[in-house]
């Protein structure tokens, strides 16, 4: 967690969390420094469900080079998000309610 202390931010990427993964348990140390933490999820897009007070979230839905660079040049701003998602997320404490719907997305216009 040190190493977190003084940065902008931290770029942090999952795969497949549930509610005792241990990459919860990070995060929340990370989120714990006051440095803001973006997420990336690289499996699927169901992990923000179990990672409520990160300051983003992307979805790569794959770990291999040309997504990992493509999410970095979102991140660094350099291209804009535009991606939409295929499935709703619901929300993990009450999987009857939706945390996003189908199609949601935000650009830097938003």
């Amino acid at each position: 967690m040190a190493a977190a202390q003084g940065r902008d931010a931290v770029v942090v990427t999952t795969d497949n969390v549930n509610a005792t993964s241990t990459q919860r348990t990070l995060i929340a140390r990370l989120l714990a420094t006051g440095v803001p933490v973006i997420h990336l999820a690289v499996r699927n897009p169901y992990d923000i469900a179990h990672l409520a007070g990160v300051q983003a979230s992307l979805a790569s839905y794959c770990w291999t080079e040309v997504e990992l660079r493509a999410a970095a040049r979102v991140i660094a701003g350099r291209v804009e998000p535009r991606g939409r998602l295929p499935v709703p997320i619901q929300r993990a404490d009450d999987p009857a309610t939706h945390l996003f719907r189908s199609g949601h997305g935000l650009s830097y216009d938003h």
